[in-house]
Parts: structure tokens; sequence; C-alpha cells
């Protein structure tokens, strides 16, 4: 015969104490946790705050101006088209670039061989005849001085050709076509090149060759290296088609060409 279920006991009454303390601890423990809720939003607001005005405290940096975009603006004050009439009356041009503060200026020596009415036009527009200092023809470099340069002009820095690399950054400064104060880039493609030209009797020899776009009027400017440095005088060009460029440039070594400065090549 199965035995009787137990009989539960009755709840526990509590006491009047313990009634008053559930209903006491129960509006405290939600105050509790609105006071930790508000505390935590402000701490948060707080330090999205000081990190915001930190953010705005800090001075907005100031760009860097691209590679190529500082290199002309180093070097384009010192470069000046060179303009000469030939002995058949056509107009020559070229570019130069300064080298010094006697205002010597380096350039091509068949932009201005047999011309007359030599002038060099400054880049603030400043026109002056020059005198010829030095002529290299087995470089195909001359020296022009200015007879009357304007009162301030920038010489260029000269570089050291022996330390680029194939594949170099390379930029040219000159006027091809007459559109003055143009701007090529390229690299570096060989070294120590030779170029026969045909007014020389022998190639010239240990030049630079380049692939930045030069055309006629582009002669006598500067080749520049990525400091900003003058490294080479733009010579010349290998063009099938004689009249426009092909990629292949060529400059005469800066230590070459300021020899007729009286400075010796190294």
């Amino acid at each position: 015969m199965p035995e009787p279920a137990p009989t539960p006991e009755p709840p526990r009454r509590l006491s009047l104490r313990e009634r008053v303390g559930r209903r006491v601890r129960a509006p405290l423990a939600f105050v509790s946790l609105v006071a930790l809720t508000l505390f935590l939003v402000s701490a948060v607001q707080t330090g999205g705050l000081v990190a915001l005005r930190v953010d705005q405290e800090r001075p907005t940096p100031v760009p860097t101006p691209l590679l190529s975009v500082a290199v002309y603006q180093h070097v384009a004050p010192s470069v000046v088209q060179v303009t000469a009439k030939s002995p058949s009356g056509e107009p020559n041009t070229g570019a130069g670039v300064i080298v010094d503060d006697m205002a010597d200026i380096l350039t091509s020596l068949h932009i201005i061989d047999g011309g007359t009415d030599i002038r060099v036009t400054f880049s603030d527009g400043t026109v002056s005849p020059v005198e010829i200092v030095a002529r290299l023809p087995d470089r195909d470099i001359a020296v022009l001085r200015a007879l009357a340069p304007p009162a301030q002009f920038q010489p260029a820095t000269l570089g050291n050709p022996g330390g680029l690399s194939i594949g170099d950054p390379a930029f040219v400064i000159g006027h091809p076509f007459g559109l003055t104060g143009s701007y090529s880039t390229g690299v570096i493609s060989g070294l120590d090149r030779s170029m026969t030209a045909p007014s020389l009797s022998k190639p010239i020899t240990g030049m630079i060759q380049f692939d930045a776009a030069v055309n006629p009027g582009s002669s006598g400017g500067p080749l520049v290296d990525q400091k900003g440095d003058v490294v080479g005088i733009v010579t010349g060009l290998v063009n099938p088609a004689g009249k426009v460029f092909s990629g292949v440039g060529f400059a005469v070594t800066i230590d070459a060409a300021s020899a007729g400065l009286g400075i010796p090549p190294d």
C-alpha cells in the first residue's frame, strides 16, 4: 500500500522588518544602477570631448609638395632662354642655366655658334646681351656671361653625376618649340654614352642618357636629379624622324661642361 504524500509546509511569513528591508533595497538598487549608468555616460562624453579638443588644437600638417613639383620650383628660377640669329638670319632658340654669382650661364654651343645678337631672358623677364666666355666644341658647350643681369638672380646648385644610377628620376627644363619654361620628367636610361653630332668631328663621350622629353629648343637646359641639383646640360637627342622627341636624350655631364668655367672635370 503506497505511503501518503507528505503534506507541504505552509510558506513562512516574513517578518515586518524583512518586508520593509525588501521594499527599501529594491529602489536603492535601481537608483544605484541609474547612477552608475549616468557616471559611465559622463565619462565617455568627457573622454570624447577631451580627445576632440586635443585633435582640434593639433596644428594642421602642411602638405609636402610632390618630388617633381619641388624640383621644378627649386631649379626654374635658374633657367634662362637663349636666343641668337643664325648666319642665315633664322632665329635659334634654346635654354641655359645660371651656375654662379657672376651670372655665368652654361648652354649648348650649337645654339649660338656663328650667331649674332645673342641674348638671354631670365625667369623674371629681364633680357640681357651676353659675351661668350668660353667654347668647348668637343662637348658642344658654351659659357655665356650676362652683361645686364637682373639685380637678383638664382644660380643653380651643381650636383654629382658620378652618383647617378640607371632608373634614378630625371628632370629637364627648357623651351621646346618656344614654349618657355616647359618641364618634363623621366629616368636616367644610361651612363657613359657616346653621341655623334653632324657638326662634330668626333663623338661626345661620357654622356648621360635619359628619357625625359626634349625637343628643339630644349638644348642647353639643365638635366636635374631628384635632389634638385644640375647633373648635366642637355645637348641632343636620337631621332630617326629628325623632328620630335623619340625617347632618347643626351646630356653632357655637369663636371665636363663646367670645365669651360676653368673647373676641370673629375
